[in-house]
């Protein structure tokens, strides 16, 4: 006897009451995500640690896919691995899913990430008014910067500096020691 699964359809309705688990909702739809290693959770906290230290009480910092909402028909939630949001933007800490774009989103690309993945992920983030989206790459040991109103992106080595938020100049080698 061949058993079907339906497929769970979420909705914004829903968004309060999503299942805990590692995973994006992409256009309604449930995509699974694969645990990430620990150089991947690593870079995360000393990025999160890096911000925190620069921006102090400036704004709020999180790490470990933090889900934010890009669309609430069909629904489409991302889930990025570091955020900044600035108390202009949110006057007291977020709780739940982010409904307003940070400052800065900060993913971190794993060996399992497709090239078209990363590419939709940021186009997601820009289309709601993030700032700036950056994305390190340990693979190939670079740096991309997107930004709001830019159509170049600007891509460095870890070796190189460059500034990853205004008045922050930062070596991804220095902070993967």
């Amino acid at each position: 006897m061949k058993q079907t699964i339906e497929k769970q359809i979420f909705t914004y309705e829903t968004l309060k009451h999503l299942p805990e688990g590692n995973y994006e909702i992409i256009d309604g739809e449930r995509r699974d995500m694969p645990p990430t290693g620990f150089e991947h959770g690593d870079l995360e906290a000393s990025l999160g640690e890096i911000l925190r230290k620069h921006f102090k009480n400036k704004g709020y910092i999180a790490v470990g896919e933090v889900g934010i909402l890009i669309k609430k028909s069909p629904l489409r939630v991302r889930a990025a691995d570091v955020v900044y949001i600035s108390r202009e933007k949110a006057h007291e800490k977020p709780k739940g899913i982010l409904e307003m774009p940070p400052d800065l989103i900060i993913e971190i690309i794993s060996e399992s990430n497709a090239a078209w993945e990363i590419t939709e992920k940021v186009k997601d983030y820009l289309s709601i008014g993030v700032e700036r989206v950056v994305l390190v790459d340990p693979q190939t040991e670079t740096v991309s910067v997107n930004q709001k109103g830019k159509r170049e992106i600007t891509l460095y080595n870890f070796d190189e500096e460059f500034t990853l938020v205004e008045g922050l100049n930062i070596k991804i080698k220095d902070v993967v020691k």
